[in-house]
């Protein structure tokens, strides 16, 4: 079985060396290395890995940000993700324009790690709530696809069914369209369905705005603050 390179990026020794263990193994093959200029001489040098994961204290340098961003523009298929101790919206949206795939707390558990890492390598952004709560309030101004509304007033409620509702909690927990299906005794046919109907409803253009939506409208006032959410 072919295993995912992973390449580590963690100044502290111990960090390091304990994610390597906790990572390496069957599925995972895990380089570590100690800043992002390092990591950036391994690619240049040809290393190609699919994740590369980022241990931050609390903030980002602007060199940090700018290496994420060259690697990101330079090697699009290079996915970044952000484990770090505090997430202010400074450092949310630093991380974002430098195109990072994820940014989790520290204090992830093992399994959220794990699962995070799996909907990254499948192509979908994961942010603890407290982030998309941040994501709502740093980026609402933005204007996406070009049109001219701002973000908080295309997201009007526009008569979420309860079936709707019951998606978007689901997709707050982070369910991919397979678990939801299983978890409400649907089709994953019909899943996309209601899921394509929510977006239209809330002027969504992606699952991200959507799940943005619902926090802001009370949809996710029950999902557990330490649980990432698939956006």
């Amino acid at each position: 079985m072919t295993r995912t390179q992973i390449l580590l990026v963690d100044p502290h020794q111990l960090s390091r060396e304990g994610l390597k263990r906790l990572l390496d193994g069957e599925a995972y093959d895990v380089t570590g290395v100690r800043s992002l200029g390092e990591a950036g001489e391994q690619i240049e040098k040809g290393l190609r890995p699919e994740l590369i994961i980022v241990a931050f204290e609390d903030s980002a340098s602007d060199d940090q940000s700018a290496m994420i961003q060259y690697i990101r523009t330079n090697f699009a298929s290079i996915k970044v993700m952000v484990i770090a101790n505090n997430i202010s919206p400074a450092l949310l949206s630093h991380l974002l324009d430098a195109g990072v795939c994820s940014c989790l707390l520290r204090d992830i558990s093992t399994e959220a790690l794990t699962g995070s890492i799996q909907l990254v390598l499948l192509g979908q952004q994961v942010f603890p709530t407290q982030a998309a709560m941040l994501l709502l309030g740093t980026r609402g101004h933005a204007q996406p696809s070009g049109q001219g509304q701002n973000f908080e007033e295309q997201l009007r409620p526009q008569g979420v069914s309860a079936r709707e509702g019951q998606i978007l909690k689901s997709l707050l927990n982070g369910l991919s369209n397979k678990m939801i299906a299983r978890e409400l005794g649907i089709s994953e046919a019909t899943v996309k369905v209601h899921l394509k109907a929510l977006m239209r409803k809330v002027n969504a253009q992606n699952r991200t705005q959507a799940a943005v939506w619902g926090l802001a409208n009370g949809f996710g006032e029950e999902t557990p603050p330490a649980l990432p959410i698939s956006l």
